[in-house]
């Protein structure tokens, strides 16, 4: 058994078409890292292997246990994302998706700014001085995305979409129920607003309608030839009300 299937054996990965792939990466990196990028980081002795098997599980998306590929590799959360980065960047083989690139894949481009605002939301609400989580992934993309489209009544493939991000069906669920409690509180807090402000330009209107007299008497020796009743007033007063009321709902 190569370095690579023992490796990949404690990772959790026997899949042969991932570890053929992280063993041309493996060839590759020592072809081209004459740089000290990595040198610098002072891994632990096959810190870099962990890290071709982890880059080519996410390119054949196949699900990899996060946790447990850091746990082998031997360094800190911190030093191995920096080692995978400089990987990814050596092999010149990112491929980070974004939201639109996902909702063009799965036809749901109307989604797309809605899933954003809920991401930008997640992202703001889970961040933490000094952690590194990256909340670009696909994880997070795609579950933003999933429940944008929900909320939205929008038709999406979510059996495909968490198939892309590699996770476990649990982990995608979960993280997509986050995502629909916040559009639900985008959601309140916006008919909250509405109501404030119908409030608001009604009390105004009221306001301005007491201030105009109720009644004009015509000046049988005046030019003037307008005469509004209060009948006319109070119908004129109510269709203001209503299309104000429309105009905010």
């Amino acid at each position: 058994m190569s370095d690579i299937q023992q490796i990949g054996s404690k990772i959790g990965i026997t899949s042969p078409r991932v570890l053929r792939k992280a063993e041309e990466f493996v060839q590759l990196l020592e072809i081209r890292s004459n740089s000290g990028g990595l040198s610098a980081l002072k891994l632990p002795a096959g810190c870099t292997t962990v890290a071709c098997i982890d880059l080519a599980a996410s390119t054949c998306n196949h699900y990899a246990d996060k946790a447990n590929i850091v746990k082998v590799s031997g360094a800190t959360k911190k030093i191995y994302t920096m080692c995978l980065k400089t990987i990814e960047s050596v092999l010149d083989v990112q491929d980070v998706k974004t939201i639109r690139d996902l909702a063009v894949q799965f036809g749901c481009t109307g989604a797309v700014d809605k899933a954003q605002k809920l991401l930008k939301m997640y992202t703001e609400l889970h961040s933490v001085d000094g952690d590194d989580m990256d909340f670009n992934t696909s994880l997070f993309q795609g579950a933003a995305l999933c429940a944008a489209c929900k909320k939205l009544k929008i038709k999406v493939d979510k059996s495909k979409v968490k198939e892309l991000c590699a996770v476990k069906k649990s982990c995608f669920d979960t993280l997509m129920g986050e995502m629909e409690k916040i559009a639900d509180k985008i959601e309140d807090a916006k008919q909250a607003s509405t109501k404030k402000r119908v409030h608001t330009l009604i009390d105004e209107v009221e306001r301005q309608m007491e201030a105009l007299p109720e009644k004009k008497v015509r000046d049988e020796t005046s030019d003037d030839v307008s005469v509004t009743t209060p009948a006319d007033f109070a119908e004129w007063k109510r269709k203001i009300l209503e299309n104000a009321a429309k105009a905010n709902s």
